[in-house]
This record gives C-alpha cells, sequence and structure tokens, in this order.
C-alpha cells in the first residue's frame, strides 16, 4: 500500500511543475521525462535523469522557489507532501538530498574555480564560518 504522503503524478509539456517565487512544501521525484529550470526567464538547466529530485532548496531552507521547473516533455514524477515532516522521519532521504547538495557545490565550485586566476580566492561568508566554533550561533 503507498505511503499517504506519497503520490505519482504528471504534467504535459510546457506546464509549471514549479514557479519561481512560490511555495509548495512538496519535494519532486522524476520518474520519466525532461524538465527545464528557468530562473528569471533564463534556462539554466536541463533536468532528465530519473530520480532526480525537484524542490530541496526551498523545503530545506524554508524559502521561496529560487527558479521555474517547467515540463520539456510529458512528465511523470513523484510528489512527496509535506516534505519536511516526511524527511524528518526519514533520515536516509535527507543524506541522499544532502548528497546531492553537496555535488552541486563540487560541480559549482569547480567551475568558480576554472573561470578564476590563481590569485582569486573563494570567500565565504562569515557568518557561516564561525558558525562552525560555536553551536550557539
Amino acid at each position: 500500500m503507498p505511503e499517504p504522503w506519497l503520490r505519482r503524478d504528471w504534467i504535459a509539456p510546457g506546464m509549471e511543475l514549479i514557479a519561481q517565487g512560490g511555495r509548495t512544501g512538496q519535494l519532486y521525484v522524476l520518474r520519466d521525462g525532461e524538465l527545464e529550470v528557468l530562473r528569471d526567464g533564463t534556462h539554466i538547466a536541463t533536468i532528465k535523469t530519473p530520480g532526480s529530485v525537484i524542490g530541496e532548496m526551498s523545503v530545506l531552507l524554508d524559502a521561496p522557489q529560487t527558479a521555474t521547473v517547467r515540463a520539456v516533455t510529458a512528465v511523470d514524477f513523484f510528489v512527496i507532501d509535506n516534505a519536511i515532516e516526511v524527511l524528518r522521519s526519514h533520515p536516509d532521504w535527507l543524506l541522499q538530498i544532502a548528497r546531492l547538495l553537496a555535488q552541486r557545490v563540487k560541480e559549482t565550485t569547480a567551475q568558480l574555480a576554472a573561470g578564476r586566476g590563481d590569485d582569486d580566492a573563494m570567500v565565504l561568508p562569515q557568518n557561516f564560518i564561525s558558525s562552525w566554533g560555536d553551536p550557539a550561533v
């Protein structure tokens, strides 16, 4: 019997899965099809790997969606309703999302490093680094 918080859905080509600036509290897992990611109307990525997780940044940061995700083809996907509560009860899924985000950071860092000279250094926000040493921060 399927879990009550997990359901299967689909959208037709051209339909939006996620609207930039919106909040759904849901995660989406691509089953089949191709999606395009647009930020401020500019294409920034294509998603077509089954199992890809979509919407995790908004859920984890409790923030509006940072991009629009639209179907290029017919798209079959799973929806995880009330995603933050589901992640709390399924830490193995949370670990997989952490790995996905770490991979994205690694790729982004490599792209940034490739576009910079040797004398340039990546600067991280001080409040982020300082919070490592003091759990109360």
